[in-house]
C-alpha cells in the first residue's frame, strides 16, 4: 500500500523484532499524514531515505527501547537516513531553510548508528523543537 508516491506502509512497518506490527487504520491515516506532509517533500528535495523506524505497536516500542508516549506509537512519527545526502546537511536544512512544519526532528547518534526522528505537529506541546541526542541526552539544536 502507497502512502506517497515513493513511501509504502511496508517502510513504515517493517520491523527486525520478529514480532507482528500491524498499525491499526487510525495509525495508517497518521503514517499517510507523515508521509505526504513530512517526508516525501524532504525526499522530493535530498533523494532517497531509508526508513529506519515507523510506526511500533506496543510490543515492538517496547522492543526497540522507546517511550510508552512515543509518536512512533501513533503512526507520528518516523526514523530515516538520507542515502545520497550527508545528514547533517539535511538536518539543518529541516530545521533552518525547509519550512516543513514538524512537531520534533532529532539528529540522534546512539551506539555509532545516526539517524533523523520526525514527527507529526503535536497539540499541546512545543512545535518546531529541534534537538540532538548523543546517546546520553537531548539539547537544544541552534
Amino acid at each position: 500500500m502507497n502512502l506517497s508516491l515513493n513511501f509504502t506502509l511496508y517502510e513504515f512497518t517493517h520491523t527486525d523484532t520478529g514480532l507482528a506490527n500491524d498499525p491499526p487504520d487510525a495509525a495508517i491515516d497518521r503514517l499517510s499524514l507523515l508521509a505526504l506532509s513530512l517526508l516525501q517533500p524532504i525526499r522530493d528535495y535530498w533523494g532517497p531515505l531509508r526508513i529506519t523506524s515507523g510506526y511500533r505497536n506496543p510490543a515492538v516500542n517496547q522492543a526497540a527501547g522507546g517511550y510508552p508516549t512515543s509518536q512512533h506509537a501513533l503512526g507520528e512519527a518516523a526514523d530515516f537516513v538520507p542515502l545520497n545526502a550527508d545528514m547533517d546537511v539535511v538536518f539543518d536544512w529541516l530545521v533552518k531553510m525547509s519550512g516543513l512544519k514538524f512537531g520534533q526532528c532529532i539528529s540522534e547518534n546512539k551506539k555509532r548508528r545516526r539517524w533523523i526522528h520526525i514527527s507529526l505537529p503535536r497539540k499541546g506541546k512545543p512545535n518546531q523543537q529541534a534537538l540532538i541526542y548523543d546517546g546520553k541526552e537531548y539539547r537544544p539544536y541552534v
